[in-house]
């Protein structure tokens, strides 16, 4: 009995998974408008009643998906070990990789959401729970790219708010002219910045 629920339980497990991951498949790679429930659960492999057991809105399934994502990918960064000793050398680590997540998925999957919000007010209800509680996810793993030494220095969070706010506008340009973001010329402005503001006296 209790072996039975085990494989029932996983292979809910699974096919949540392949939902999310199908989900944001689409999300990313054709937008808002494709990701329907239809077109996402012939993606997944699973019957209609199996994903409407899992999520019972298209909403919930791609606000859902988001954050399942987002958690993965901040999880990662956040549990990285291997920042440089030095102050200077930390600071412009921790910048650079905080402008990298704006490079990944989950970042232009948030976009989606946020911009087909303006005109779905159901959407627009779901989201902000959820990108609640993803900004506290990228607030941790920022905090953790700077270290408790910065972090606890005056000027430390409204500096990571600015750069959180400059790098999302700068991302957005990327939807229109693709480049390499790691040659991005206001990387080294805002590592100046950091910096600056995070000296010591």
């Amino acid at each position: 009995m209790v072996a039975t629920q085990r494989a029932e339980q996983a292979r809910s497990r699974e096919s949540r998974r392949r939902i999310l991951d199908a989900a944001l498949d689409i999300l990313v790679t054709e937008g808002y408008a494709a990701a329907t429930t239809v077109r996402i659960q012939q993606e997944a492999g699973v019957s209609r009643g199996k994903l409407l057991h899992h999520f019972p809105s298209r909403d919930a399934l791609l606000v859902a998906a988001v954050h399942h994502l987002a958690e993965e990918r901040v999880r990662a960064q956040r549990d990285r070990t291997d920042w440089p000793d030095g102050p200077d050398e930390r600071i412009d680590a921790a910048v650079a990789s905080m402008w990298a997540t704006y490079a990944q998925p989950y970042f232009w999957a948030s976009m989606e959401l946020w911009i087909a919000a303006r005109t779905h007010k159901e959407l627009r209800a779901a989201l902000p729970p959820e990108e609640h509680a993803i900004g506290q996810l990228v607030r941790t793993a920022t905090d953790n790219f700077f270290g408790p030494t910065l972090t606890a220095r005056p000027q430390y969070t409204a500096l990571r708010e600015l750069l959180n706010t400059s790098m999302r506008g700068v991302a957005l340009t990327y939807a229109i002219t693709p480049r390499n973001p790691a040659t991005d010329p206001h990387l080294q402005q805002w590592q100046a910045l950091a910096r600056q503001q995070l000296a010591t006296d």
